[in-house]
């Protein structure tokens, strides 16, 4: 059977249903390495808002050699048992936003509490079954970090700005755990989902990096009405990037969130519907392309999101004739943002 596959440049996007289609797209020279990093948008446990164990499965046998997954804690990632009080107060978004370090965690058994919840959903959702059947190594970013296995912050901070503008916080330079710098030959893909059809701040290939940073709760790093959030975003990226070749691929396989207020999803951040079987993929190495052509795709004016924006001014430019034809298509790839 023929692939439905549509080119934007230096955009593959197509039609999928098996690792063997997606296979066929892989032709990319960075993904015939022989070791790979995969990062999944594990963001929380709500319904089509984290990569599922069936999709990462099409990805894994898609790829040939060695394979770490890497996360961090999310405490959105859970199973509803899960709360804190600390000095009085429920730990939320607001909490974090007024108390950025977290050695509060590592008292009175919390660590572990947040351990077992990571166990709970890799369990609950498939994926600690998937890992042992393909051989594949799970890295918790957080656990790695806040145990002190790091990189050196130095050699970081060098091999960063080498190639670009210093970050805004140089706490990010401690943030790369060793055992993903040890592996520096391998190609680092950012595995989104989509997520935002129809909505102003999507979550795609770049966002999905945003993941890296290791705080279970990121609040502090969206900063005072989320202006610091597209720089911190970038800034991830560029420490990636600059000791890896970093890969997009951002799929709506099984599933993509709808941007909608009145949703059948509920969450703290916002409500959305679920468009199920589109069967989309979106691939290539710059993500700052594959985030703007999937923008015009969903229904999202890539002009109006920050984070592109600025992250075409620290690693290039996408180009705007293929994200205009993009716009002209969503009916194709993304019907309910069609209105179809």
């Amino acid at each position: 059977m023929s692939l439905s596959v549509r080119r934007f440049g230096s955009v593959t996007v197509a039609r999928v249903r098996s690792s063997v289609d997606l296979k066929r797209l892989f032709i990319d020279p960075w993904l015939r390495a022989d070791a790979f990093i995969i990062k999944p948008n594990w963001c929380s446990s709500h319904p089509a808002d984290f990569t599922d164990a069936g999709t990462l499965r099409m990805l894994l046998e898609a790829l040939d050699g060695r394979i770490l997954v890497t996360e961090s804690y999310m405490l959105e990632r859970q199973n509803g048992s899960l709360r804190f009080i600390v000095e009085g107060e429920g730990v939320d978004w607001r909490w974090v936003t007024k108390h950025p370090n977290w050695d509060w965690m590592k008292e009175q058994g919390r660590w572990d509490q947040l351990k077992k919840q990571d166990k709970w959903f890799l369990d609950k959702y498939g994926f600690s079954d998937l890992f042992n059947e393909r051989g594949v190594e799970y890295v918790n970013v957080t656990e790695e970090i806040w145990q002190g296995h790091t990189a050196d912050a130095g050699k970081i901070k060098e091999e960063v700005e080498t190639r670009f503008s210093p970050v805004f916080k140089e706490q990010l330079y401690r943030f790369v755990p060793q055992r993903l710098y040890g592996l520096q030959d391998a190609t680092f893909i950012s595995f989104g989902n989509v997520k935002g059809v129809g909505g102003t701040f999507p979550s795609l290939t770049m966002k999905n990096l945003f993941g890296l940073i290791p705080d279970p709760l990121r609040s502090w790093w969206h900063g005072p009405g989320n202006e610091w959030l597209s720089r911190s975003i970038v800034d991830i990226i560029k420490v990636y990037t600059a000791l890896f070749n970093v890969y997009g691929i951002c799929e709506g396989i099984r599933h993509a969130t709808v941007s909608h207020p009145d949703g059948e999803v509920k969450t703290p951040w916002g409500n959305y519907n679920i468009a199920r079987d589109l069967g989309v993929v979106a691939l290539g190495r710059s993500l700052v392309s594959v985030d703007a052509i999937l923008c015009g795709l969903m229904g999202v004016d890539p002009e109006r999101v920050s984070y592109l924006e600025l992250g075409e001014e620290v690693f290039g430019p996408y180009d705007r004739h293929h994200a205009e034809e993009a716009k002209k298509e969503t009916a194709n790839w993304f019907p309910v943002a069609a209105g179809v």
